[in-house]
């Protein structure tokens, strides 16, 4: 009679320990925005969508980066394909990660923004999201 209680408490630990290694669900992307802010000297902020910013000497660099991340996305395996819109050119410094900077200068300079826009692959269901945003950057001296 012992024997069959070890075996039946061995089978339900096995049970257990096979719901508890399955494979994770894919992430939940339904939430997915892009947020971006321009660097400057003060406490910069993310915004979802659209981000910005105003030059004056002594407050920020002209020209500067702008940043751009994707949030909201649930825990997942996720490739991302970053795209300069103003371009059509995949942007230096972003890589396959969720975040990404670009160079930004004022107006004046013949710029004051940025638009990039990133496709999320979840890896495990290939579902695919695209975000975009926007960064402006004036010049708040001339």
């Amino acid at each position: 009679m012992r024997t069959n209680k070890m075996w039946a408490v061995g089978a339900l630990i096995s049970a257990l320990a096979a719901v508890h290694s399955a494979p994770a669900l894919a992430g939940d992307m339904s939430n997915a925005v892009m947020t971006c802010y321009v660097d400057t000297f003060a406490v910069d902020v993310p915004e979802a969508f659209t981000c910005f910013s105003t030059w004056k000497p002594g407050k920020a660099t002209n020209p500067t980066n702008a940043y751009f991340q994707v949030v909201g996305l649930g825990q997942g395996n996720y490739s991302y394909a970053w795209l300069d819109v103003e371009t059509n050119t995949a942007p230096a410094n972003c890589g396959n990660q969720s975040t990404c900077r670009t160079s930004i200068a004022t107006e004046t300079r013949n710029d004051g923004e940025a638009t990039l826009r990133v496709t999320v692959t979840d890896l495990d269901t290939g579902e695919s999201k695209s975000a975009q945003a926007t960064a402006f950057y004036n010049d708040g001296y001339n």
